[in-house]
């Protein structure tokens, strides 16, 4: 019997991002992706939950725009 890692993807809007380096934190694996994607730097994670074909997917929520008071 042999137990597979199961597939993190990350949810950026309607983007699914696959997984840049499985062996980090779901935090530090979303950062990887903030020179393409700079809102991600900023941003926090939410989940996990198991997609339909067992995929381990996070929601990347965008932090919040700042206002002047």
């Amino acid at each position: 019997m042999q137990i597979e890692q199961a597939t993190r993807i990350f949810k950026l809007g309607s983007l699914s991002l696959p997984d840049p380096d499985p062996s980090l934190s779901p935090e530090e694996a979303v950062k990887l992706y903030a020179p393409t994607y700079p809102q991600v730097a900023a941003a926090t994670l939410s989940g996990p939950e198991i997609g339909p074909d067992g995929q381990v997917i996070y929601e990347v929520q965008r932090a919040p725009a700042k206002t002047k008071g």
